[in-house]
């Protein structure tokens, strides 16, 4: 996962609320602290195995890869939550994302569940049918992160945070 820097969650989280509003829908506005963009996900575990870990670690060690900026300027437009979405702000992150996965291949491990649609839930809950223009939701993605979210909990256990540095 990347998570968001401060100044993202915040603008991330109004527009959610500005959304959920104007659009007089249910639902709850996401966590802000777990506000992030998910990279690809592997099967669940109630316990990681150690290999795994060690695989996905020597993959990231691979990555010569430089901090980038990532930029959402859209919301709305998924199914069962509302999302930040976006266009040409997120070339850098679908190369990285690109990147990622060629190294986690390099270490035979299966990239058919890193299907990537960039995006960040702001809502958990509620269709955002209407895509909308925002102000730019802009931050410097500086590391990614191995996660366990615990799904229906609330809660993400940071396995691993692996630094952008090329």
């Amino acid at each position: 996962m990347i998570y968001l820097d401060q100044q993202a969650k915040t603008a991330a989280q109004a527009y959610g609320r500005h959304y959920q509003v104007d659009q007089g829908l249910l639902g709850a506005v996401f966590n802000p602290d777990l506000m992030h963009i998910t990279l690809g996900h592997f099967d669940y575990w109630n316990e990681v195995p150690a290999s795994l870990v060690e695989r996905i670690s020597r993959a990231a060690s691979k990555l010569a890869m430089a901090a980038f900026e990532v930029s959402f300027d859209q919301i709305g437009g998924f199914p069962k939550n509302v999302v930040l979405r976006g266009g040409e702000g997120l070339k850098a992150l679908e190369a990285f994302q690109a990147a990622l996965r060629q190294a986690l291949a390099w270490e035979k491990l299966d990239g058919s569940h890193l299907n990537f649609t960039p995006h960040v839930t702001v809502v958990y809950g509620q269709p955002g049918a209407v895509v909308a223009a925002i102000e730019p939701v802009t931050w410097t993605v500086k590391e990614f992160a191995l996660v366990i979210s615990h799904q229906g909990k609330g809660q993400h256990e940071v396995l691993a945070r692996y630094p952008l540095v090329g």
